[in-house]
């Protein structure tokens, strides 16, 4: 009976296992339910604050991170290719109605809630000169070979793919027989969310809290009668520019306000609660999806350190060996290598930067001109010679030139 449900919209099993299509196979079925009852699916998460909030925080920041192409020097040193297809490519845009910020930031997207995004490298003369999204529902992982391959659905095409000719992002730690979603892992924590979002938008809209009694007074009153009242009450006092206002009763009617619940008087401390548990399982702190209570302006520094080391950088590991793996030939991943660059991510504040480019410069480290380098300024004349200070070098050498106070003149 599951085969011919697969069949009948294209999801046939082919040698992969369920869980390489249980997110998509769900969506198409109208989401897998969480235990609130709301189903949740890469559509309704973003829905969530929450989820919302970390899923810009993560793919927009990715996206937004310079990429290059480096040679590894033989001394340990580096240097920056430009003459590769490849290097324009990573530079500019992946094709030409996308740029290269767009489609990484939509490939990290789909990563966090499909959990895989795939790219499709096109080719000219063997040599890479696009990158293409694809939509991730429309992609599956064929392992039942001895190397995966990837088969892409347009309508009623069907396209086989190598994973040579495939960018695919996945989650960290997941595989192609064996993914990971972190929508899926943190569906329970999304689906209260959704539903204390839901509750909350409905407390406000209306004015007259159901929780609350309008009783009658001693005369028998017809269920027509109630009904006009319900729907009279509601239209005055419930929202808009009435709620708040003094309510007029006649008749021996009386108005009782019921007290809060528990669960009301907590609605605050439950929300919380839900946003630190979908930001643990994305690895975002709570500054950056506004839960800020315990922020401080020294802990923020710090929670924005680890976001990018603990975060950041294993998305940063998964997007260059995927771009190497496909854009760089076996022989060139030798000598090149492709790298993020996420040094305006650690800056800090201006003082503090530039005190460690004052020791960095002063202690024989760096050149001036590298640290002009590492602010985007030009480099000036005699800007490559360390600056030495006194006592530094051999000894017998002749004291440096560029000391910071004058030579001492020689005793007669």
């Amino acid at each position: 009976m599951l085969s011919k449900i697969l069949s009948a919209f294209g999801l046939e099993r082919r040698g992969y296992s369920l869980n390489a299509w249980s997110a998509e196979f769900a969506a198409l079925m109208g989401g897998m339910p969480s235990a609130t009852g709301v189903a949740v699916t890469p559509a309704s998460a973003l829905r969530s604050p929450t989820a919302l909030a970390c899923t810009r925080a993560i793919s927009e920041t990715i996206g937004a991170l310079p990429v290059h192409l480096y040679r590894k020097g033989p001394d340990g040193a580096r240097e920056r290719v430009t003459d590769h297809p490849a290097s324009a490519l990573l530079a500019g845009d992946f094709c030409p109605w996308e740029s290269g910020v767009s489609t990484r930031t939509a490939l990290q997207v789909d990563a966090l809630l499909h959990g895989a995004g795939y790219g499709l490298v096109l080719r000219a003369d063997g040599r890479p000169k696009e990158i293409h999204r694809l939509n991730p529902a429309a992609v599956t992982c064929d392992t039942s070979g001895p190397e995966p391959r990837y088969r892409t659905r347009v309508g009623d095409q069907e396209r086989i793919y190598s994973w040579q000719d495939i960018v695919v992002i996945r989650t960290p730690g997941g595989t192609a027989d064996r993914p990971l979603c972190l929508l899926d892992l943190a569906r329970e924590a999304i689906g209260v969310d959704l539903v204390m979002a839901e509750h909350q938008t409905k407390l406000f809209a209306n004015g007259a809290r159901p929780a609350a009694i309008l009783k009658a007074g001693s005369n028998p009153v017809s269920n027509e009668r109630l009904e006009f009242l319900r729907q009279s009450w509601q239209a005055l006092y419930a929202g808009g520019a009435n709620a708040g206002k003094t309510a007029i009763l006649e008749d021996g009617w009386s108005f009782e306000q019921l007290a809060l619940t528990s669960s009301d008087a907590q609605f605050l401390e439950l929300r919380r609660l839900a946003t630190n548990e979908i930001a643990k399982a994305f690895r975002v702190p709570g500054t950056l999806v506004g839960d800020l209570d315990r922020a401080t302006w020294r802990n923020v520094e710090e929670l924005n350190r680890q976001f990018v080391t603990m975060c950041l950088l294993p998305w940063g590991e998964v997007w260059t060996a995927a771009l190497a793996r496909t854009l760089l030939t076996p022989e060139e991943r030798g000598e090149l290598y492709i790298e993020l660059i996420p040094d305006d991510l650690m800056r800090g504040d201006i003082a503090a930067r530039f005190a460690a480019y004052r020791q960095a410069a002063g202690s024989s480290w760096l050149t001036p001109n590298e640290v002009r380098a590492l602010e985007n300024r030009s480099p000036i004349e005699g800007g490559d010679k360390l600056v030495m200070q006194a006592g530094q070098g051999a000894p017998g050498d002749p004291a440096p030139d560029n000391l910071p106070f004058p030579k001492p003149k020689a005793v007669a």
